[in-house]
């Protein structure tokens, strides 16, 4: 459910109900404070763009040929064509009066966004997955303006193609990997539909779908999750409940036979986290995200042992500020996010393990 991000603390409650009841609505900390707004934030709860009728704007790219303004989108490396790959997401229009929801993909190699061809299928709230054995992006989940999915789907030639379906986890905003040693694609969590969050482990082995049976975290979505490759452990951090009154800090690790929690002070309760793994270094990158107390500009890193914060100093603030990691450039790459309600970035930024870097053209 981790639809959209602000309308007010409320609004962000309410994005995640009208999200389908599935998505992150990044919640609004400008007007949490305020106790008339909180009333609409917790009927609104996640997604304040689909509240709306879809608009028929094409705001693909603005005038410099940028991806378009938008949050809950995704962002995945392609090492095979040496890439950071962009897609899906949404973004209110008209002060929140209608939205529009994506369905473009763009590459990124350093110097400028790229546009490819658009799939044709728009959704909000995916998460996508590199399978370096077959070469291939996968996506599980999303959201659009009349459901959500439990698709699991790849890419080819440019258009998603469906594979399988998992209908026990209909899924926004949920945790989806790809586990290399193991060679299975994990997905936990999510938001299923209004009010609803998931709480199990699924895996995709290429064929079929197997249920984890064991002890599973507590269900949640907007959460941050890694596949950790120096490790070879998934890693979870955070994420919110059925709303941001439950949101949580704490760190867990799956290695295909267990979920553990991991004994170490995170970088506090924390929902709508930009996150990465920068697998050079060994680590799990979080960036900003939301709060009770509202955003941060933190950059947080966890190695395995301990988590330590890089930096508090970089871009401004902002939920979904969704990232992936660069392995032929070393660089993490950042873009978008939502800084308050009904407000959209179309920025990117890069961050080579010790500063951030906007990146202009």
């Amino acid at each position: 459910m981790y639809l959209k991000t602000q309308i007010s603390y409320s609004i962000v409650l309410l994005y995640i109900l009208i999200v389908s009841s599935f998505r992150y609505s990044a919640l609004n900390p400008d007007t949490a404070n305020n106790k008339g707004t909180k009333e609409v934030e917790k009927k609104k709860i996640f997604n304040p763009d689909f509240d709306q009728k879809p608009s028929t704007e094409n705001l693909f790219s603005d005038s410099s040929g940028t991806p378009g303004l938008r949050a809950h989108h995704a962002l995945v490396y392609d090492e095979n064509k040496k890439c950071i790959i962009l897609t899906a997401g949404s973004t209110p229009l008209n002060g929140g009066s209608d939205y529009i929801v994506y369905d473009d993909v763009w590459s990124f190699k350093g110097k400028k966004w790229i546009p490819n061809q658009n799939t044709g299928d728009k959704r909000s709230s995916i998460r996508l997955a590199y399978d370096t054995k077959r070469k291939k992006i996968y996506s599980f989940g999303g959201y659009s303006p009349d459901s959500s999915f439990c698709d699991l789907r790849v890419l080819d030639n440019g258009q998603w193609n469906i594979i399988s379906r998992l209908p026990p986890m209909r899924a926004s905003e949920c945790g989806f990997v790809y586990d290399i040693k193991r060679d299975k694609l994990i997905v936990f969590g999510g938001s299923s539909t209004r009010g609803q969050v998931n709480k199990e482990t699924w895996e995709w082995n290429g064929t079929i779908w197997k249920k984890f049976n064991g002890d599973n975290p507590p269900g949640r979505q907007a959460f941050a999750m890694v596949y950790d490759s120096k490790r070879n452990k998934t890693i979870l951090y955070g994420g919110m409940g059925t709303s941001p009154d439950e949101t949580f800090e704490d760190t867990w690790e799956y290695n295909g036979s267990s979920w553990t929690l991991v004994n170490e002070k995170g970088p506090g309760p924390l929902h709508g986290m930009g996150f990465t793994y920068d697998s050079k270094r060994g680590q799990f990158i979080l960036f900003s995200g939301m709060s009770k107390s509202g955003r941060n500009r933190s950059t947080w890193a966890f190695n395995g042992s301990v988590w330590n914060r890089l930096s508090e100093q970089g871009p401004p603030a902002r939920a979904m500020g969704y990232m992936a990691y660069d392995k032929k450039r070393d660089r993490v790459v950042m873009f978008g996010g939502r800084i308050t309600w009904p407000n959209d970035v179309n920025d990117t930024w890069e961050w080579d393990g010790t500063s951030w870097t906007e990146i202009k053209y």
